[in-house]
């Protein structure tokens, strides 16, 4: 029976998104969930830590474009439904590796019933992927040269 995975997506104190999605997703689709229910652009590579450990290669799955060496495999081939995971797991989701965005995943629930689009539960605090630039940054660089 398909099912369904409430989850807890966190980054930083007092900002998380509760979200909803069938676990038959791709790790890869859950990826853009979270970068949509943050408002990130998806212009970077990414990766899920699915033994809630940052940059542990055994538990390691990449986005495609990216380093495979170590990693267990590609986000847009691994389907949530391979970690079996159960209410309390957690697991660490890293965007952009430059910035080293860290996202925290907690399974809150999980459901008896398929969810055919995922949905966004719950939304608490904000954050800016970009907030340091502005339209000014990018012309003081330009006069510089």
């Amino acid at each position: 029976m398909a099912k369904s995975l409430v989850l807890s997506v966190s980054i930083g104190t007092g900002c998380y998104r509760h979200i909803q999605i069938g676990e038959g997703a791709t790790l890869s689709s859950l990826s853009s969930v979270i970068l949509s229910a943050f408002g990130f652009y998806d212009d970077h590579l990414h990766s899920f830590f699915m033994n809630n450990r940052a940059w542990d290669s055994d538990a390691e799955f990449v986005c495609p474009g990216g380093d495979l060496d170590g990693a267990l495999g590609f986000t847009d081939k691994v389907k949530l439904t391979k970690f079996r995971l159960m209410k309390g797991d957690k697991f660490l989701y890293i965007f952009d590796y430059g910035d080293d965005w860290r996202f925290q995943i907690k399974v809150l629930r999980v459901i008896d019933e398929p969810t055919e689009r995922y949905a966004i539960l719950k939304s608490v605090g904000n954050v800016s992927q970009y907030s340091a630039w502005s339209d000014d940054d990018d012309d003081e660089e330009d006069e510089d040269f």
